[in-house]
């Protein structure tokens, strides 16, 4: 069943547009934004998450192109997916599926909007 379920999504999932959140906004947090400096390190990441789409993709400046944090970001390593949860002052938490990079309950994989380079793991 769950082989089932992530071909469905892997199939689906393309063809739902990328979301895309202006950089300075923050969207589904209830709480607080935690620092950047408390993100503890992620491990086997990439160098950075591209969007999937080839316009949104980064340009020869190193920075994606628009002013917003886009979703999902996909590994292209391996087409692991992560899911955008809350953005603030440039940098984004998403979602990770199981305990990819080392990301567990309760936590958020930190990046860059403008670079799709990982900051690290924070709480949620």
């Amino acid at each position: 069943m769950r082989s089932t379920v992530a071909s469905v999504l892997r199939r689906c999932i393309p063809a739902i547009p990328p979301l895309v959140v202006p950089a300075d906004c923050a969207i589904g947090t209830s709480g607080t934004f935690p620092a950047s400096d408390s993100a503890r390190p992620a491990t086997d990441v990439p160098a950075r998450f591209e969007p999937e789409q080839p316009a949104l993709r980064p340009i020869p400046a190193d920075t994606i192109a628009g002013d917003g944090c886009v979703s999902p970001m996909p590994d292209r390593r391996d087409g692991t997916r992560i899911v955008l949860a809350r953005s603030l002052g440039g940098e984004e938490d998403y979602r990770v599926t199981g305990e990819m990079y080392h990301v567990r309950d309760g936590e958020f994989l930190r990046l860059q909007c403008n670079s799709g380079r990982v900051v690290g793991i924070v709480k949620e």
